[in-house]
């Protein structure tokens, strides 16, 4: 009689409950403890380790959602979780030591073996790799025998004229149809010329996306000197210094002549602001113009929206010189400091948000010139999100 108006038991609570992670935190106090024998472990340090593991989690499970979604898939795979690893600057370097099972490798691959558009000149490879197999390596193999090879070969297919028949004489060819061959032959051949100088040129389309008026951003791989585009955009500091990879190729190929055009802009404008853009003529490259900017650093205040207004600034810029084409590299991510996935979300977004509150732009083609796999990961990846 005494037990049954007693107290209820109170419901017991795990240590993770408690601390509000979903991560067990009596397991990570069990680990810590067998790795660390010599010393004390503090009551928070396997709540702190939970909680740092569980962020993590969310972080990888986010960006390979996000890789499955780009590649059209709906379930999450060891490959999407490497591609998400290898996108993040700092994932990258934080498990770069680590193996994903079942992730496979992220090749290296020469621009110039990469197939550009579906139906091209390489597009039915895969097709025609099933009939390579001549009919006695097929015999060899064992997957043909002997009898079919005969029937394989139809006789209608080799029709061997009869001297009664006189269809054969109709298969004279006539002037004309030479002088067609020879055209078709000639407008092949011109054909093969283009597509030698696009792929001579070091640059193909790695990834495209159209906005709302018509500007098509492009991610090109290659060196931005040898881009065809009316402007290339050059990161220095306030002075005009020629400076990192940027800057040093430019002034190389360049020569005394543009070397002379940046000192007179020097003189002519003075100094940069933070942000600032100034324009000069190019020599020596196809790029008709030059736009410096002075990108900020990733220590400065407010450094994101300083960046977005030089990228601004710059399109304002080719805008009043009436320019179609400018060619950027990866602002902000080399001297600047800046981590590479939001240098290109803050550039994208400004590009973005830039032609949606003009009313015109003369602008039709912004190309994002890289030269590194990981740059590349990068911007393809930002530019299938951006809206």
């Amino acid at each position: 009689m005494s037990a049954r108006g007693g107290k209820r038991k109170a419901k017991t609570l795990s240590k993770s409950a408690r601390a509000g992670v979903l991560f067990p935190v009596g397991r990570m106090n069990r680990y810590l403890r067998q790795q660390t024998v010599r010393y004390r472990i503090g009551s928070g340090a396997p709540i702190y380790l939970a909680a740092v593991i569980e962020y993590l989690t969310a972080e990888v499970l986010e960006l390979a959602g996000n890789a499955a979604r780009d590649n059209k898939r709906g379930r999450v795979t060891p490959r999407h979780i490497l591609l998400a690893v290898a996108n993040d600057e700092e994932l990258h370097q934080l498990l770069k030591n680590v193996t994903i099972a079942a992730g496979g490798v992220l090749p290296h691959v020469h621009p110039e073996l990469l197939m550009r558009k579906k139906g091209g000149r390489f597009g039915n490879l895969g097709s025609s790799a099933t009939p390579v197999l001549t009919p006695a390596a097929k015999k060899q193999a064992g997957a043909v025998p002997s009898t079919p090879v005969k029937k394989s070969v139809p006789k209608k297919a080799v029709p061997q004229p009869t001297p009664q028949s006189p269809k054969p004489t109709k298969t004279v060819p006539s002037p004309t149809s030479k002088a067609s061959k020879a055209t078709k032959a000639k407008a092949a051949k011109g054909k093969v010329v283009e597509h030698t100088k696009k792929s001579v040129d070091g640059f193909t389309i790695l990834s495209e996306k159209k906005l709302f008026l018509g500007q098509k951003l492009t991610v090109l791989q290659g060196d931005l000197v040898k881009v065809a585009a009316d402007a290339i955009v050059h990161p220095t500091n306030s002075s005009l210094s020629m400076v990192g990879e940027v800057g040093s190729a430019i002034e190389k190929a360049g020569g005394k002549e543009f070397s002379q055009e940046v000192k007179d802009l020097l003189s002519n404008n003075g100094n940069l602001d933070i942000s600032g853009a100034a324009i000069c003529p190019g020599h020596n490259f196809p790029a008709k113009y030059v736009v410096h900017v002075n990108g900020p650093t990733w220590s400065t205040p407010n450094c994101q929206q300083a960046l977005e207004k030089a990228v601004t600034n710059c399109l304002k810029l080719a805008d009043t010189k009436k320019l179609r084409i400018i060619a950027f590299p990866s602002i902000g991510s080399g001297r600047g400091g800046f981590p590479k996935q939001t240098a290109a979300q803050i550039i994208l977004k400004a590009i973005s948000n830039y032609f949606t509150g003009v009313m015109g732009s003369s602008l039709k083609q912004i190309y994002f010139v890289l030269y590194d796999m990981e740059s590349i990961g990068v911007y393809t990846s930002e530019l299938a999100r951006l809206e």
